[in-house]
Order: structure tokens, then C-alpha cells, then sequence
């Protein structure tokens, strides 16, 4: 015993002078021991990705600057700014540098050269490419999917997340959900979503509560001075001051499934202020029947959008710019009965059933039934101008989008 004592402090001794040689090895220059480093979130995006970031990270107490040296194509389509006129940017180490590009719509790829200098000597060089038109990442059998709709302050978004195996389903990497989001307006205008025989839901997990930034470790990045701030603390505690809730467009009861999927439904991006009455009562209770219909068959799968209507100018405060606020609340459902290893383009039309509702987002919308709210999703295209469930088979779309036929829907 005494001799295994004996080797055990000759190995904590032998340990503690290898961790004092290893700290003596530090560039005492750059004070610290944190090695320089700067790198892009990715070096290769679709031709449909907008944004971009530069990672920084070194001792503390420098500074970088980043600088487009070279960018290739017919036009500047790369910059530190959104209006694609500032080629460098800077700031403590540490800080993330935010890149805009324009939607690539030619028939090659294009690369931007991107130097990085920090003030302790350390550079290095970056290369980005931006895939030819055609490879975009915007799935295209996906039925919940609306079209895009172009417009240099908008930010197409799928957050993918692990959902663990449950029943019949296999679990794994999967959507979560999409987002058009709105720079601009610091809000998306929808965020679509599928629901499928309660797996999303179940097994049933206790809400995660964290209102948060989306933490851009997803591509493309959505900067985070563009975002709401709802977090805690500070101008952060939400809407409340002007009597609206931080509402969910994808509600995080319909992601009980793991706890990374809820996490992300508190994202800012998921978020709108709403009507507080609203929220919590008619609203809700939509909310439920639709996690209803999404699994009354086996095969059965749901298709959701949700989303806001700004048919008014008003906002409230937000510590990263004003927040639109919504004057219509919306949902517009597809559901699809039968084999699931079909692509919703290749389902008939009597196949198909289709809803829309819509609310004002005040008390009188508070006050509104559910029967009242229903319309044809053809309306709520006409209201919100977006074009919704793009990849059904443009011969059937016209009249599934048409419908509105409580007597589909159980509970109505």
C-alpha cells in the first residue's frame, strides 16, 4: 500500500511540473495561452444563402480586421454589409464579423477571398464559395413549403434538430421547421412545419422555457443585431410592457419529442408579439386541435404554416431596432392521407384537405371563434401575398387550396 501511495504522488508531482512547463511554453506576447484563429462558419454555401460569418477567436485584449480582397463573378455580391457596399470589418477579437451575399442565380460557382489580420501578428486567408444556380437547400418535396417570395431583407431558414426514436419512428438528424425571416421587420412572416402521428410531440418532455437568440450554429446565418432580443434581462423580458405575449409560430408543445427540438421553437426567430387574450385562449386552443389532426391516421401527415400579416405600420421597442408587430394572425394546414414515401406532388387532389384561419391580432380576434376564422388558403394567399404548399401538383393545387370545408376537420 505504502509503495502504491508513493507512486501516486510521484505521478501528481511528475503531472503538476509537465502542466507548469506546458503554461511556460505560452506566446507571452499575445497574453495568453488562447490559440489566434479565425475561420467561416462555411466555406461552401448553396446559391440561395444570404448570409454568412466570420468566427474569431485569440488572447484577449486584441483587435482583427477582415477584408474582401477578391471576389469573383460579374458583380460585388459579397460585403460586410447588406447593401453590399463596405468590403472590411472589425472589431475585438472574439466578436463574430457578419457576411451579406446576393442569391447566386448564374450557372458557376463564384468565390470571395477574405484576409484576416489580428493586431499580435497572426493572419490568415479565407476562401468562400457560393454554389452555381440549382444548388439550393430548400427542400423540394417538402409539403409544407411555401415559394419563396425575393426580397433582399428576407432570410429562408431550416433549423434541423435530433429527435430522439419513438414507436414506429426511427428518430434521428430531421427538419424542425423553416422560416421566412424579415431583417427589416426583426420577425419572420411564416414558419413552416410538418406534424406526423404525434411523433414530433411524443414522448412528452417538459417545456425548455429559454427565449433566446438563434445561436447561428446553423447555416445561413440570421446576424444577431438583426434579430429580437426576448431573451432574459433588459429590454429583453419580451412584450409585455405593451400588453403582447412572446407567441410561437411553431408552438413548443409540438415539440416535446427531445429537448433540442423545443429548444429551438424559443428561438426569436419563432416568435411575434400576440395579442395576450388571444395567445393564451382561441389561439391555443387552434393550436391543439391542429396537433390533434396531425395524427388521426397511421399514415397521415400534417403540413403547417403559421405566420403574420402587417396590413398596419405599428412596432414596440426592441434593444436591436422595432418589432413589427402583426395586425392578422394566421395558419394555413395541408394534410395528406396515404403513403408517406410519396412527394406531395404526386398526391391527387382527393387525396388532399386543406384549411386555412385567420385572426386579427387584437381583442377583437381574441374574441373571434374558431368557425369564424376559418377561410380558404387561396384568401390567406391573397392576404399575406406569399404563395403557399408550392410543390403540390400544380393540375390539383388550385382546387385543394381552394377548400374550406369544416366537415374535414374534426371538431369544427
Amino acid at each position: 500500500m505504502m509503495l502504491k501511495i508513493k507512486q501516486i504522488g510521484m505521478l501528481l508531482v511528475t503531472m503538476s511540473a509537465m502542466l507548469v512547463l506546458f503554461a511556460g511554453c505560452g506566446d507571452k506576447d499575445d497574453g495568453g495561452d488562447k490559440e489566434s484563429l479565425a475561420t467561416l462558419v462555411a466555406e461552401t454555401v448553396s446559391s440561395s444563402t444570404t448570409t454568412n460569418k466570420i468566427s474569431t477567436q485569440g488572447p484577449s485584449g486584441i483587435t482583427f480586421e477582415a477584408t474582401i480582397v477578391s471576389q469573383g463573378g460579374d458583380a460585388e455580391w459579397c460585403s460586410f454589409d447588406l447593401n453590399k457596399q463596405v468590403s472590411s470589418a472589425g472589431g475585438n477579437v472574439g466578436d463574430p464579423a457578419y457576411l451579406y451575399l446576393d442569391k447566386n442565380n448564374s450557372d458557376d460557382d463564384r468565390t470571395a477571398r477574405i484576409d484576416v489580420t489580428y493586431t499580435n501578428g497572426y493572419s490568415t486567408s479565407l476562401t468562400l464559395t457560393q454554389r452555381a444556380a440549382g444548388f439550393i437547400d430548400y427542400g423540394r418535396s417538402w409539403g409544407e413549403q411555401p415559394e419563396y417570395r425575393p426580397d433582399d431583407a428576407y432570410i429562408y431558414k431550416t433549423y434541423y434538430a435530433t429527435f430522439v426514436s419513438y414507436q414506429f419512428f426511427p428518430g434521428g438528424k430531421l427538419r424542425n421547421y423553416s422560416v421566412c425571416y424579415d431583417v427589416d421587420r426583426h420577425i419572420s412572416h411564416w414558419v413552416a412545419y410538418p406534424i406526423f402521428k404525434k411523433v414530433y410531440e411524443t414522448p412528452v418532455l417538459r417545456r425548455v422555457n429559454d427565449f433566446n437568440y438563434d445561436p447561428n450554429d446553423q447555416l445561413p446565418v440570421i446576424p444577431t443585431r438583426d434579430q429580437q432580443y426576448i431573451g432574459t434581462g433588459g429590454n429583453g423580458r419580451g412584450y409585455g410592457a405593451w400588453g403582447y405575449d412572446r407567441g410561437h409560430m411553431l408552438p413548443q408543445a409540438s415539440r416535446y419529442n427531445n429537448y433540442e427540438p423545443n429548444r429551438m421553437t424559443y428561438y426569436g426567430t419563432n416568435m411575434m408579439p400576440q395579442n395576450s387574450t388571444l395567445n393564451q385562449n382561441i389561439w391555443a386552443s387552434l393550436e391543439g386541435k391542429v396537433r390533434g389532426w396531425g395524427g388521426l391516421q397511421t399514415y397521415d401527415t400534417l403540413y403547417v404554416v403559421t405566420g403574420a400579416a402587417f396590413k398596419s405600420t405599428k412596432t414596440i421597442d426592441n434593444a436591436n431596432g422595432p418589432i413589427a408587430v402583426p395586425s392578422h394572425c394566421w395558419k394555413v394546414l395541408l394534410r395528406q392521407r396515404g403513403n408517406q414515401n410519396r412527394q406531395i406532388s404526386q398526391f391527387k387532389a382527393d387525396e388532399l384537405k386543406a384549411i386555412g384561419f385567420v385572426f386579427t391580432n387584437d381583442d377583437a380576434g381574441a374574441a373571434t371563434s374558431i368557425e369564424s376564422a376559418v377561410r380558404s388558403v387561396k384568401e390567406i394567399e391573397e392576404l399575406t401575398g406569399f404563395k403557399f404548399f408550392r410543390n403540390l401538383d400544380p393540375a390539383v393545387a388550385d382546387a385543394v387550396k381552394s377548400q374550406k370545408n369544416l366537415a374535414d376537420w374534426e371538431g369544427l
